[in-house]
């Protein structure tokens, strides 16, 4: 049973060259066969035609026309391969052979044509004989038939086929382990990637398969796999973050909401502490509720579980929505928010994820800015491009900062601005759900000086 990848490649290798090799070696004997045939057909053609003008036909009867010179060239000619010649009335009966005949008789087969090339026997032996029809006045007298010995050609013939029959054989053999031996060679890299592939674990993922020397499939495969693995380190490295940020993110406020009941029930309260108290504890259990409903909504994004609805959304109709629903949050810290369109833009993307990506922006804007200060909002369209952008006067961020703040949790110095409040989702969510939409999103922002969040759509 063939187990092993370099046997298989060996096997399938060997069968393929076996039909070729079985191929080629027909071809050989068919076109030595072919030649040598060809050879005695000529051969004997040619001592057809020369006897064939020494024959004569009188009164319907075949005979030699000069016998006496015809047997004395025969004694004196010394031949290899003997040529045997009979003249035969029209029913195949001798009436003179040559005397390397002597008892022996040619058989005739009165079935095949003029001058055709045919095999027989004479003794037990392989001859080739060819028969010519002798006429007078157009009506047939006898035949003339001349044959030559086979049986060495029919030798060469089978001893060919001996050899070629015993070669085939061992040279599949031979080229069964030469092609298995290459083949090892050859897959030794794929054995280092099966030991390396091993040895990566959940807890490992460091280790990375070594390069082959040459620049081929396997050392892209290997360059494939290594990119794949690192691909799969930096998701577990965010998996593990994420995981660790966010019980960070919910013990806070479980704690907060542990220690508020811990200290309300040591001893009695009045009625208006019991208040203060719980109201306290609902304002903590909705941060709770809002972090778990963001993490859910990273989650399902995450994993493009949801299916994209797109269809044709009013940038400044939706907006105008989000603006009347953050309206309290706008009044209470004195903002004004200047909103600056041309005509009517529509955008062809997934209205509910365009809202919420809309929404965080407006909301951060509101979050970070100074109080009495203006928020605008600008959406124009150059070419083919949409761009909405949110335009801020607040706290700013440092260039370097500004990757980090679109990975989940992290917050620029919540130390210095105790006083806003947040859990660092907001726009990590906004870049996730840009890159399935295909929005270009870009911050630009400086300490102190405002951010400015843009959004550019394909229209």
């Amino acid at each position: 049973m063939i187990t092993s990848y370099k046997n298989k490649i060996a096997a399938d290798f060997t069968l393929s060259t076996a039909l070729l090799v079985t191929v080629i070696f027909f071809v050989i004997y068919y076109m030595v066969s072919l030649a040598v045939f060809n050879g005695l057909q000529r051969d004997i053609i040619f001592e057809a035609d020369k006897h064939f003008y020494e024959v004569g036909v009188k009164d319907g009867t075949p005979y030699i026309a000069d016998k006496a010179e015809w047997f004395e060239r025969e004694h004196r000619e010394l031949e290899v391969n003997p040529v045997f010649v009979q003249i035969t009335d029209q029913n195949g009966v001798a009436i003179e052979k040559s005397p390397n005949l002597k008892q022996d008789a040619l058989s005739t087969d009165l079935s095949k044509k003029d001058k055709v090339f045919f095999r027989s026997k004479l003794k037990g032996l392989s001859i080739a004989q060819i028969q010519v029809a002798l006429k007078e006045n157009d009506k047939l007298a006898g035949y003339l038939v001349v044959a030559i010995p086979i049986a060495e050609s029919e030798r060469v013939l089978d001893t060919l086929k001996s050899v070629l029959l015993i070669a085939f054989p061992i040279v599949l053999l031979v080229l069964f382990f030469v092609t298995r031996f290459i083949a090892g060679k050859s897959i030794q890299p794929v054995l280092s990637v099966i030991d390396t592939a091993s040895k990566i674990t959940n807890e490992n993922l460091t280790a990375r398969i070594p390069l082959p020397l040459g620049k081929d499939e396997l050392g892209k495969l290997v360059l494939t796999i290594n990119d794949l693995l690192d691909r799969i380190a930096n998701a577990v490295d965010r998996e593990k973050q994420f995981t660790s940020d966010a019980s960070h993110e919910l013990r806070t406020p479980l704690a907060v909401i542990k220690g508020t009941l811990e200290v309300l029930i040591r001893k009695p309260r009045s009625a208006q502490e019991y208040v203060e108290k719980a109201a306290y504890c609902i304002t903590e259990i909705d941060r709770i509720s809002y972090l778990v409903d963001q993490l859910l909504l990273l989650a399902r994004f995450e994993s493009q579980k949801k299916a994209l609805d797109s269809r044709s959304t009013d940038l400044a109709e939706l907006t105008a929505m989000i603006l009347q629903r953050q309206q309290d949050h706008i009044l209470n810290k004195g903002l004004s928010v200047e909103l600056e369109t041309g005509d009517q833009y529509d955008v062809y993307s997934d209205p509910y994820m365009v809202e919420i990506i809309i929404e965080n922006l407006i909301s951060n804007a509101i979050k970070y800015s100074d109080p009495n200060e203006s928020i605008r909002i600008e959406i124009n369209k150059l070419n083919s491009e949409i761009t909405y952008t949110v335009i801020d006067k607040g706290i700013g961020i440092a260039a370097d900062e500004i990757p980090k703040i679109q990975e989940p949790f992290y917050r620029s110095n919540p130390l210095q601005h105790p006083d806003i409040t947040g859990n660092g989702l907001g726009l990590s969510i906004v870049k996730r759900m840009c890159e399935l939409l295909a929005i270009r999103f870009e911050i630009e922002s400086q300490p102190g000086a405002g951010t400015k969040a843009r959004l550019i759509f394909e229209s």
